[in-house]
Formats: C-alpha cells, sequence, structure tokens
C-alpha cells in the first residue's frame, strides 16, 4: 500500500508500561533503539501518522503487482524488541556491517602508534658527559671514573684544554682535581649499542638539567584532551564520515613531519596537532562503528573496536625492536597509513546521524547499497522512504506543501523537542537536568579508569624488566583478556562487568605492598593492566550507550576530555616514585576503588 506518510495533527498522550519508550517509538528510533531497564516516570508523547486517503484513495483499490507478491520471505525485525528504524532495513549485523566495522577498527592502530612509540622513542640509554677533543683517545671507562659524578651529569672543574692524553696516560692532570669541585655538564656522549641509532632524548640530549620528557609527552596529551572534546562538536556537527577521513589526513601527515624536527619547540607543537587529530580518530571512528549496527552487536563490536589497541601494543613491540632509530620509527607509524584514504569516497555515514539530521536521500541512498551488498535488496519495502520519514525530527523536517488550519495551528502549539534537533549544543544536552548525573559520573570513571590503564600501560619499564618484552607480553595477555570479556558482558551484564574490571585492578594494585620481591610486583601490575585493559574497551560503548544520537558523540567526547586530563597527569604520578617505589601503584589502587563505586551509581543499560 503507498501513500503519503506525514505527522498528523492529532497527538494523544499514551500511558503504558516500560515497553512504551522501546522498539518502534520515535524516540527509539532517533536514539538507535537503547533502553535502560528502569523507565521513567513519565510516557513521551507520540505523535500519530495519519494517511492521506484522499489523494491515494484509488491505490487501495489496486490488487497487490506479481513483484510485490513473490518476495522472497524475510525475517521482520520490526517484531525484535532490539530493533529501531534503522535496523528494520540494515539489519543488526550483516555482511555489509561486518566489512565496514572491520576497517573502522583498523584506524585505532596508527593512533595508538602515535600514543604508544613515544615510550620507545624516548628508550633508556647510558650516558655520560662528553669527552672534549683533545683526549678523544681515553676509554670511555677510563674518562667516566676520573672526571665526573656517578649519575653522568657533573663534570669536574679542570681546565681539559691544558690536559692531553698520550701512551695510556694524562698529561698536565692537576693533582688536586677532586678538590676542585664539579660543574654542570652541557654536552653528552650515549651508549652506542644500537649503533648509529638514536633516541629523541640522544638526539636532543634531553638528560640531567634538560630533562623534560614528562613536559614533551603533555604535549600529546593535553592536543588529546582538546580532541576529545571538539571531537564530538565537530562528527555531531559535519558528520562521522568527513570528520574521521580529516584527522586521518591531518594524523598522517604532521605525523611525517614531526620525524624532520630540528628541535625540540618544534617536535612539542607538532606532537600537540597529532594528540588532536589522534584522540579525534579515535572517537569519532568507534561512534561510527557503534552507529553501524544494532542490538547486542553494538557491546560485541563496541569492544572488538578497541581490540586493535591491544595488539598495537605488540606490534609497536617489535617494530620498536626493529627500528631503533626515532625518526625512522616515527615515519614508519605515520606515511603508511595514508593509504587509508583510498576508502574515502565509499566509506558510508552513519546511518543514525543522517536520520537525526533529516538527510533522506543520502540516508535511502546507503541503504539501498547496503542491501545490494546484503542481498536483500528484493526484501527491501518500496515505501520504506515513509518509514524514515515518519522518524525523522520535527525540528529538521520540512514542512509539507499544504495543511490545513487546524494542523498548522496543531504543529505550531506541538513546540519542537530541542533535544530531537541535529543542531543544538550539545553541552546543554549532556549537561541537562535528565544526563548531568550521567555526565558527571562518566567524568569520574574515565578519570580513575584512564589513570590506572595508561598508568601501567605508557610506564610499565619504570618497574623494571625489559621494555620489549614486558610491552609484547602484557600486549598480547590483555587482547585475550579483552575477547573474554565479551564473554563476560554477554554472560553477567555491561554494568556488573564494568564494576569487577574496575575492582579487581584496584585490588591488585593495593596487593603490591604485601610482596616483597620485583617479580611479584611486577606479575600483579601486569594483571592489573590486563583487566583495567578489559575494562577500557567495554566503557565507550557503555558511554555511548546513556546518551541519543544527536549527542552520543559528544557524550563519549566528555569521557575522553577526563582521559586527557588523566593522561596529563599519569606522567606526574611516576614521580611519586621518587617518595616511595609503590606510591604510584597505591594511588591507582585508591583510583580503582573510587572507579568502581562510580560505576554503580550508573544506570544500568540492555
Amino acid at each position: 500500500m503507498s501513500g503519503v506518510l506525514r505527522r498528523g495533527s492529532l497527538n494523544f498522550d499514551c500511558v503504558g508500561g516500560p515497553r512504551d519508550k522501546g522498539r518502534g517509538s520515535l524516540e527509539a528510533n532517533l536514539y538507535g533503539g537503547y533502553r535502560e531497564t528502569r523507565p521513567g516516570p513519565k510516557t513521551p508523547e507520540i505523535s500519530v501518522i495519519a494517511l492521506d486517503f484522499r489523494r491515494y484513495s484509488e491505490d487501495l483499490k489496486k490488487p497487490p503487482s506479481a513483484e510485490q507478491t513473490e518476495q522472497p520471505p524475510s525475517r521482520d525485525l520490526s517484531q525484535d524488541e532490539d530493533s529501531d528504524v534503522i535496523s528494520n532495513f540494515l539489519g543488526h549485523y550483516t555482511r555489509w556491517s561486518f566489512l565496514w566495522t572491520l576497517l573502522l577498527c583498523l584506524f585505532q592502530l596508527p593512533t595508538t602508534f602515535h600514543l604508544f612509540m613515544f615510550v620507545f622513542q624516548i628508550a633508556p640509554k647510558d650516558f655520560w658527559c662528553a669527552r672534549p677533543e683533545n683526549l678523544m683517545q681515553m676509554s670511555v671507562s677510563e674518562w667516566r671514573n676520573i672526571s665526573q659524578s656517578s649519575n653522568g651529569c657533573l663534570l669536574l672543574d679542570v681546565d681539559y684544554t691544558q690536559v692531553t692524553y698520550e701512551n695510556n696516560q694524562l698529561i698536565n692532570w692537576p693533582e688536586n682535581a677532586t678538590d676542585l669541585g664539579y660543574r654542570q655538564c652541557w654536552h653528552f656522549e650515549f651508549s652506542d649499542v644500537d649503533g648509529s641509532a638514536k633516541t629523541l632524548v640522544q638526539e636532543f640530549d634531553l638528560v640531567c638539567g634538560r630533562d623534560i620528557l614528562s613536559l614533551v609527552e603533555t604535549c600529546f596529551l593535553v592536543g588529546a584532551a582538546a580532541g576529545a572534546v571538539l571531537s564530538g562538536w565537530i562528527s555531531d556537527r559535519f558528520g562521522r564520515r568527513h570528520t574521521l577521513m580529516a584527522f586521518v589526513t591531518i594524523q598522517s601527515v604532521f605525523g611525517g613531519i614531526l620525524a624532520f624536527s630540528t628541535s625540540v619547540a618544534m617536535f612539542m607543537s607538532l606532537r600537540v596537532i597529532i594528540g588532536f587529530a589522534s584522540m579525534t580518530v579515535t572517537v569519532v571512528s568507534f561512534v561510527l562503528v557503534v552507529e553501524l549496527v544494532s542490538g547486542k552487536w553494538r557491546t560485541v563490536i563496541g569492544i572488538l573496536n578497541i581490540l586493535p589497541v591491544a595488539i598495537s601494543y605488540v606490534l609497536s613491540a617489535g617494530l620498536a625492536y626493529l627500528i631503533r632509530d626515532w625518526r625512522h620509527l616515527q615515519l614508519a607509524i605515520s606515511w603508511p597509513w595514508l593509504i587509508m584514504l583510498s576508502i574515502w569516497f565509499w566509506l558510508p555515514e552513519s546511518p543514525r546521524w543522517l536520520l537525526a539530521q533529516g538527510r533522506l536521500d543520502e540516508l535511502c541512498g546507503l541503504i539501498e547499497r547496503a542491501a545490494r551488498m546484503n542481498g536483500t535488496s528484493a526484501s527491501l519495502p518500496s515505501n520504506y522512504r515513509k518509514t524514515l520519514e515518519a522518524a525523522v525530527p520535527r525540528a529538521v523536517q520540512s514542512p509539507p506543501e499544504a495543511t490545513t488550519s487546524v494542523e498548522s495551528k496543531a504543529v505550531e502549539a506541538d513546540a519542537p523537542d530541542p533535544s530531537a534537533s541535529g543542531h543544538v549544543n550539545p553541552l546543554l544536552v549532556v549537561f541537562s537536568a535528565k544526563y548531568w548525573r550521567t555526565t558527571c559520573l562518566t567524568l569520574v570513571i574515565w578519570l580513575t579508569l584512564i589513570i590506572i590503564y595508561f598508568g601501567l600501560t605508557l610506564h610499565l619499564s619504570n618497574l623494571g624488566g625489559n621494555i620489549y618484552i614486558n610491552s609484547a607480553v602484557a600486549g598480547t595477555v590483555e587482547a585475550i583478556s579483552i575477547c573474554i570479556s565479551i564473554l563476560v558482558v554477554l554472560k553477567v551484564g555491561i554494568r556488573r562487568s564494568l564494576i569487577g574490571y574496575m575492582l579487581l585492578p584496584g585490588l591488585c594494585c593495593l596487593a603490591t605492598n604485601l610482596v616483597s620481591n620485583q617479580t611479584g610486583v611486577i606479575a600483579l601490575a601486569t594483571i592489573a593492566k590486563c583487566l583495567i585493559g578489559a575494562n577500557n574497551a567495554i566503557i565507550p560503548t557503555y558511554t555511548a550507550m546513556q546518551y541519543p544520537t544527536i549527542v552520543r558523540n559528544f557524550g563519549v567526547g566528555m569521557g575522553n576530555l577526563a582521559s586527557g586530563i588523566a593522561l596529563i597527569l599519569v606522567p606526574f604520578l611516576w614521580k611519586l616514585e621518587h617518595i616511595d617505589p609503590l606510591l604510584p601503584l597505591n594511588v591507582m589502587g585508591v583510583c580503582g576503588l573510587i572507579g568502581a563505586v562510580a560505576i554503580s551509581l550508573m544506570k544500568d543499560v540492555v
């Protein structure tokens, strides 16, 4: 049956139970089908869809065509309580969505490389005050023994231009050299264990008085914090697809330019830009992934989207082991990813974002392309566009060409809901009366989570051991932990899983006070990292479930804002080890307890 679907002039307050905001409602269709286990105190007003029988009454008398009667039977997803108006036509998880979610997962690799490779680019090397040109014949060990302090930062205050070295003996070396005191050393030599390959520390002499590595690392994290919030607004305003690909370009291009830095100032400035772009890529690619699927697959795919992060730790360790020079390593993780731009033209926009914006022409084209790939074109209803039109928010819907005066007055009286508009201030939405508590708890959860996760990930080498082996082992175990977490979430629920994955790492960090050897501390820290890694994979999906489509990206971005602040704090957190070696782990343990309490106060979702 064909007909023009439009919003009617009559409105009814429907009284119902918990299913009123579930499958089939306009709010569920727009917001992606997520439902709270505890329904709100008030059922929303539902607009009645009217049929214009006067114009299309003849269509009702026509018998169904042969093409319509011969359509193969297909599963009616509209009877599935996990469905929304988009999944009715795209399905929950199909061949089309599998292809694009798989490709979008790859965007997590370069982002993690840019964050984590810094650990290897500043890998510690033995250093000492540089020998003067006239004493280069001396062996390093002999030079270090007679001329400088044990930390390699201070040099005996001797006039080395008057000293020579001949026949393995120093000539004109003052007898009272040890009484002359020390002066600051400004030129250094580094161990040649890696041959001619240089680290960032070696390139710019970032040791002793010039040790500003925490500040250099913070530059990337400041950019990431800014990108966490602004990326949400940008992609909610201009779409997920173009935002993602534009910042992938920025990330790769500026990442390559970084390898040609001529000063620390240039390096730090470029790291801010790369941090902004990397966080944008992370947030937008995740949101796009979860908006391409529906039902339980949102949880599964949302978690699997973070799996490449753990895999990239293993790849980073292997790549850094093979490429020791920081410039070559930087090029290796930047410019090859420009190949991802080849999918820009074919990459689909988020169908739910298109619906929220009222861009039906693009949405219909996307649905038809997906149906062709899935082989379901024949089962696609001929008038499916009318169903989509009914779900378009009124604030972005074009007014009908002709309406009666009664209809016009009714529409004027029925003011559009700002939350249904495609161009609202997302900050006002996430801090509105309905969402402010959720947003505040989200900030606490992400802050405590990232302090633990990246406190262990970026500084696992502080606990001792081989940095390459530790990173590879921790990444492998974390990847396994993420896969297992999917089964745990499906079995016990997403909120309970998050509580467990936050509480246990906190207890592991606190338990390091009970072990007396370094091996036990490293083992507990590795277990904590793997458990919190699973939490890190689940939390974006859980956060996305808390917000509607129009501000979902911004809501996840708010969580990433807290994570950006946590990332800035992490380098300075490990400064506490100078007070007590286990003090940073104790702080992380307390963060785990606080985060578990915050999660328990969040509303549950299914």
